[in-house]
């Protein structure tokens, strides 16, 4: 079977002359592209055919793995007006039934804003903005133009670097920039080249130089911008340009010739070739629709993998996050103003990481030519590049092999741990819209001085994105665009999604365009296109230095302490009421602690040869290393290693003093191991803790399991029904899960994807799943401290044809109620407990002097993670007394044992005969206290935001 070659010319325009045919006019653009995927017979087999396809075309094969090949056209381009995108999803289609393939896609030039108003002065894409989007430049910041810098604190974080004989200003670290590629421009000349490339096919494959060419959706001159505001050494006398890491060497690589419309392959293959040639950090100012079985996701996976940090623009003028940005595997970063507000043109969205500055901030221009100039530009392309240089500071900082080793210890990519660290840091202005523009605003001596540690608390499920099914990452993502489901079979958003994306991006900035559809798909979508997308929601630091360091492990040494004095106390007969609250003081002794060992040893349990042989093991690396660290803990002003703290921190887990119970129809099993203290007071809550327990559910992904989560939901009110977890429990879902949602005025509406399981015990076979359809919002909301870390969740259907937990028979309450009780949060009634799923402990992390304590933990606690479990501890410390709540006073301490995935667990009282519920945990850290919102800081979050809080 032949391919129709007419077809291919009428889809394309030619690059040089074939003979007979004229040479297109210029620029012509680079190779005409098609992604092929999963062809019958393989790689080689449709290779083969295919040079037998197209007559005397010439043609070009390239495989990019097993799965996927590239052909292309050498002598043919597609136009940037996409006059004829519909014969050149022709062709794919001919080519498809060709080879049988799964999928084969033309690489168009897919337009993220089609509609570029001709009135709009000056060539640089910063510019080139639809109406509503930029706004005027700002004569104040030509007396400030190095605002920007100073927003972020990056002069700061050069000093910090100076003043500790560090390497500073991104020195030895390699920025790769994929983009439009580079002029001759003075505040690019001083600056050092890792090498230059081209990977669109117009140009010589070792230079990168942009021709500055003009015309319809060209971006003459912005990788010079863009790149600038990452690394210029300033060579301006007014000193009014200089990059955020100006000793950092550049790699500048020719990937596009439009940042607004723009090919996906190139791109996909700079980010590999940057990852190939030693680039550090990868920095893409672009975005748009991605192609389905992304080959730019793949390579930037590829990338991540090998420790590059890789980041990319949220957009421009949309509104949605858009590609790669949106990629979970990629840091997005949202655009800021000099009032540390929105710029009104920044895409946003819970897919956003973090913001930099993206109104009128200082960059080299190229206009006017030869020589350009420097002004004021609008863009998150230059709120990205701000950020790769403060990833570079970071890396040079601290030494990127260094940092690499500690993201390994931590079970973490670099990328991983940068981005956790950024966010940690972030600076949160009064009022900022978490749910949209990220975590706050780059930090960069924050950033630096940040203990590696740092946000590791917000206790997640520590699981990397999942890969989404291409239909499903397309069927998000038109969803959002669209604000309904598009009701597309796989087979449809495969072939057309790009298509109807596209269109849906278009509408965006012009309602009134009429942008075309193949005929296949608008008949699919049973009406015509049209955007119903909900109103956008309303716009609404902790450093620790060395000596904070110190003080945190003092306080770690405290708290362990008083569990293991607690713990002694109630084994000799105390209460535990005055065992509480630092009633106790006397430590157990070696034999004591020894003895408790030898009869956890001696319990049977119902483990394979192997796995007893892996607990014994832990629980002797306890005794070995915890019974010393314990005997050091005795003496108040001995200094504890870090080794021997993190196995004092095993004993409290392995002796009964904070146990971690097992639940079984939500009933603790009196004869557990671990139940330690604790037994008695959990036979005489034995009620209590069923009933509350069941109201307990597991959030994750349609037909997840304990392996698969994001945390944990409280059912508060039966009649929506709502549920109540953490605001960051729904952000890790949004970014590790195909959900299928779109903004509304109070949050977000959820179409599919995501549900809860009431029940979620160890063993149980059963489920009660329950789906989730929409996600509301506080005032304040955001993760961590300085916000209200909570989200209220609305439940549509039972999945599995069962009733609500709270409606089942022998339930005394049908609601988890919390009370504003003063003195529950102020350690009057010091014993509580939270009812959770703690996750498995990743490899390798925890390691302190060769010994991995969180494998450790993990055989104390069976290898039985991600089901529902019970943790009872005390009231640790009061409202305000963590340095980021001093203001608000939004939390108070506890030293329950959770671990990640007890995000959204609910803490209540163990003293009070009712039991009630008085605050929601959100955060623990190994060397810190445990962390949860208050009832009254709940109120006030909810507030007026049209759900009434119980």
């Amino acid at each position: 079977m032949a391919v129709d070659v007419a077809l291919l010319k009428r889809a394309t325009v030619a690059r040089r002359s074939t003979g007979n045919e004229a040479v297109s006019v210029a620029p012509a653009g680079p190779p005409a592209r098609y992604l092929i995927v999963s062809p019958q017979g393989g790689a080689a087999e449709a290779a083969r055919r295919l040079e037998l396809l197209f007559g005397d075309e010439p043609v070009e094969i390239n495989r990019l793995d097993a799965e996927q090949l590239v052909l292309v056209f050498p002598g043919r381009s597609f136009p940037l007006g996409l006059e004829n995108a519909s014969a050149a999803e022709q062709v794919g289609d001919e080519i498809r039934e060709a080879l049988g393939a799964r999928l084969v896609a033309p690489d168009l030039p897919r337009q993220a804003a089609p509609v570029m108003p001709d009135w709009v002065p000056g060539l640089e894409s910063t510019d080139n903005f639809p109406l509503g989007c930029w706004v005027a430049e700002e004569a104040d910041l030509n007396q400030r133009p190095l605002w920007a810098l100073d927003t972020l604190k990056v002069r700061e974080a050069w000093r910090l670097s100076q003043s500790m004989g560090r390497p500073a200003m991104g020195e030895g670290i390699v920025i790769a920039q994929p983009d439009t590629g580079i002029t001759g421009h003075v505040e690019l000349s001083d600056v050092k080249l890792a090498g230059a490339f081209n990977t669109l096919g117009d140009g010589p494959a070792d230079a990168a130089t942009d021709p500055l060419d003009t015309g319809f959706a060209l971006n003459p001159g912005h990788g010079t911008g863009t790149g600038s505001v990452a690394v210029s050494r300033s060579r301006d006398q007014a000193g009014r340009l200089v990059g955020t890491a100006p000793l950092a060497s550049h790699m500048p690589i020719r990937a596009l010739r439009s940042v607004w419309a723009h090919e996906e392959l190139p791109i996909a293959q700079a980010v590999d070739l940057a990852t190939e040639k030693g680039a550090h950090v990868i920095t893409m100012s672009l975005g748009g629709v991605a192609l389905p079985f992304s080959p730019l996701r793949a390579a930037i996976r590829r990338a991540v993998a090998k420790n590059v940090i890789v980041m990319a623009a949220a957009g421009n003028c949309v509104g949605i996050v858009v590609y790669p940005a949106r990629f979970a595997e990629c840091i997005a970063v949202g655009g800021t103003n000099q009032r540390d507000g929105k710029w009104p043109g920044s895409c946003s969205g819970p897919a956003v990481d973090i913001s930099a500055p993206a109104q009128n901030v200082f960059r080299a221009s190229v206009e006017p030519r030869p020589m350009g100039s420097i002004g004021q530009g609008q863009g998150t392309s230059f709120a990205v590049a701000l950020l790769s240089g403060v990833a570079a500071c970071w890396l040079a900082h601290h030494g990127r092999a260094r940092l690499i080793a500690e993201a390994q210890a931590r079970g973490e990519t670099l990328q991983t741990m940068f981005r956790r660290l950024a966010r940690a840091t972030a600076r949160r202005p009064a009022g900022w819209d978490a749910a949209n523009l990220g975590a706050g605003i780059v930090d960069a001596e924050a950033l630096l001085k940040a203990p590696f540690d740092l946000g590791l608390g917000t206790e997640s499920p520590a699981f990397e994105a999942e890969s989404r099914e291409p239909a499903d990452e397309m069927r998000v993502f038109v969803t959002q665009l669209l604000g309904a489901d598009p009701e597309l079979d796989d087979e449809m958003l495969l072939r057309h999604g790009s298509a109807l994306a596209e269109a849906l991006l278009a509408l965006r900035l012009d309602p009134a365009a009429t942008p075309a559809l193949p005929a296949v798909l608008t008949a699919a979508l049973k009406g015509p296109l049209a955007i119903r997308p909900g109103p956008a929601l309303v716009p609404p630091a902790l450093h620790m230095t060395d000596l904070d360091a110190l003080a945190a492990q003092a306080e770690q040494a405290d708290r362990i302490r008083r569990a293991l004095a607690f713990g002694k106390a109630v084994s000799a007969g105390d209460s535990i009421e005055s065992a509480a609250g630092g009633g106790a003081t006397a430590l157990p002794d070696a034999a004591e602690l020894s003895a408790r060992l030898d009869q956890l040893l001696a319990r049977p349990d119902h483990r394979t040869p192997q796995e007893r042989a892996d607990f014994e093991k832990a629980v002797e690396l306890v005794r070995l290393h915890g019974i010393n660290g314990v005997e050091k803990l005795a003496d108040p002003k001995a200094l504890v290693a870090p080794s021997e703290l993190a196995a004092a921190e095993a004993v409290v887990k392995a002796d009964g003093s904070r146990p971690s119970f097992l639940l079984r129809k939500g009933e603790v099993d009196p004869g557990d191991p671990f139940a330690g203290s604790w037994g008695d007071r959990m036979i005489a809550r034995r009620q209590d803790i069923a009933t509350r327990a069941a109201l307990c559910g597991r959030i994750q992904p349609t037909r997840g399991h304990a392996n698969r989560y994001c945390g944990t939901g409280a059912l508060v009110d039966p009649g929506g029904p709502w549920v109540l977890s953490n605001f960051h429990v729904i952000q890790q879902a949004l970014k590790s899960y195909p959900l299928f949602n779109f903004p509304t005025e109070r949050g977000l509406r959820i179409t599919g994807g995501l549900e809860i399981d009431f029940v979620a015990e160890t063993d149980a076979t059963e489920t009660n799943r329950w789906s989730i359809e929409e996600a509301v919002f506080p005032n304040m909301a955001g993760e961590g401290f300085h916000s209200i870390d909570a989200v209220l969740l609305r439940l549509g259907k039972s999945l599995d044809g069962k009733p609500l937990p709270a409606q089942e028979p022998g339930h005394m309450i049908d609601r988890i109620v919390f009370s504003p009780v003063n003195g529950l949060v102020t350690g009057e009634m010091p014993l509580l407990a939270v009812i959770g799923f703690p996750s498995r402990p990743p490899q390798n992390t925890g390691i302190v002097d060769g010994i991995d304590w969180g494998w450790v933990v993990g055989q104390l606690f069976g290898g039985r993670f991600g089901v529902k479990r019970l943790a009872p501890g005390e009231f640790y410390r009061g409202l305000g007394s963590h340095p980021q709540d001093a203001e608000t006073r939004f939390a108070f301490g506890h030293d329950a044992t959770t671990m990640k995935g007890s995000s959204g667990s609910f803490a209540f009282s163990l003293t009070e005969a009712e039991s009630p519920a008085f605050g929601l945990h959100f955060a623990g850290y190994d060397n810190d206290s445990n962390f949860a919102l208050t009832t009254a800081a709940l109120l006030q979050g909810f507030e007026g935001r049209g759900v009434a809080f119980p």
